[in-house]
């Protein structure tokens, strides 16, 4: 499916793998529940290290191309990621988690 394949390693960086640049843009530009989860995650187990700047996030690469690309989010970043996240939780009636992902957003407003 798009040509790409999700890996989690370390917990918080997704690999994602795709053909070309047009399969990244169709996975980013559309929300998907396996991105969100996975912003929400790396943003938790970056605060989780208390002084971390940065939540890593995404270890992008493509098919015949040497480079890998790394996504991560910048602390200043987060409150409005997580709260990105949590309309898209809402919208799929995901009460636990839309919970979960409040929390987390108040703990990134007071950090």
């Amino acid at each position: 499916m798009l040509g790409k394949k999700l890996e989690k390693y370390l917990k918080t960086v997704v690999k994602l793998h795709f053909r070309d640049t047009s399969d990244f843009e169709i996975l980013f530009k559309k929300k998907t529940l396996s991105v969100t989860r996975s912003i929400v995650k790396g943003i938790e187990e970056a605060m989780q290290k208390n002084n971390s700047k940065t939540a890593p996030l995404f270890e992008i690469s493509f098919e015949n191309a040497d480079n890998m690309y790394e996504i991560s989010l910048p602390r200043s970043q987060w409150v409005q990621a997580l709260e990105s996240c949590l309309e898209h939780l809402h919208a799929k009636d995901l009460s636990d988690e839309q919970i979960d992902c409040w929390k987390l957003i108040e703990l990134a407003k007071a950090w």
